[in-house]
């Protein structure tokens, strides 16, 4: 595209230059007329004259439609450039949404443990719903990347497995988000701080400016969906 756009601007320099030529040639006339013009017929100055004028008329055509063309040049510059840019937002945005990538950003980082009673597949499936609800951008367990095919699993109500591998207390839970919002998810009266603590169980947390949360390092795959 930068070849194109030099090549044109080029053209357009051309011209330039063929038109002050034409000027100049004008300008000679001019002065061959002051001085001379009476040893040229009538006729010849017309017919001279005429084909300076079609000479002129075809190069500032071209000229307006290299101008034309070094317009259009930029313009298709500058929208592949912001078509490029909005790409590479619209990946980067993807990548992180499928956890791709990792990410850190302002959020909250949550950690259950065990206490008088023992934190259930239950307890973690709430939270994990909970920040989800209160716009969590990205959400990890124990460092476990959850995305839209992260399964939390419950084996004999002892084991609890993210993303196949098995997990134990204590269960940190990062999310990245407005912290704000994130903090009352859990925070709010009556909710699920407040149960957890009644049932015996261990839940602190902590706002943070910058949570890191590691990619997904499992493979996604489509099998039906085109």
């Amino acid at each position: 595209m930068k070849g194109k756009v030099v090549m044109a601007i080029t053209i357009g320099i051309i011209c330039i230059l063929l038109i002050s030529v034409m000027f100049v040639q004008f300008k000679s006339v001019e002065v061959i007329e002051n001085s001379g013009i009476g040893a040229m017929r009538e006729s010849e100055l017309r017919e001279e004259l005429a084909s300076w004028k079609e000479k002129y008329e075809e190069v500032s055509s071209s000229l307006e439609e290299n101008n034309k063309l070094i317009e259009q040049y930029n313009k298709e510059s500058q929208d592949e450039q912001g078509a490029l840019n909005l790409l590479n937002q619209d990946l980067k945005k993807a990548n992180m949404s499928l956890g791709y990538t990792d990410v850190k950003g302002p959020g909250i980082t949550i950690t259950l443990s065990d206490g008088d009673s023992r934190i259930t597949y239950n307890d973690i499936l709430y939270l994990v719903n909970e920040l989800k609800h209160a716009g969590a951008e990205a959400i990890s367990i124990n460092d476990k990347r959850i995305v839209s095919v992260s399964d939390i699993v419950n084996i004999q109500n002892k084991f609890i497995f993210v993303n196949t591998e098995r997990i134990i207390s204590p269960y940190v839970v990062k999310a990245i988000g407005d912290s704000k919002y994130l903090e009352s998810a859990i925070n709010v009266k009556g909710g699920l701080k407040d149960e957890l603590e009644a049932d015996g169980k261990s839940i602190s947390y902590e706002v943070s400016s910058e949570v890191f949360i590691n990619k997904y390092d499992g493979v996604l795959e489509i099998n039906y969906g085109e």
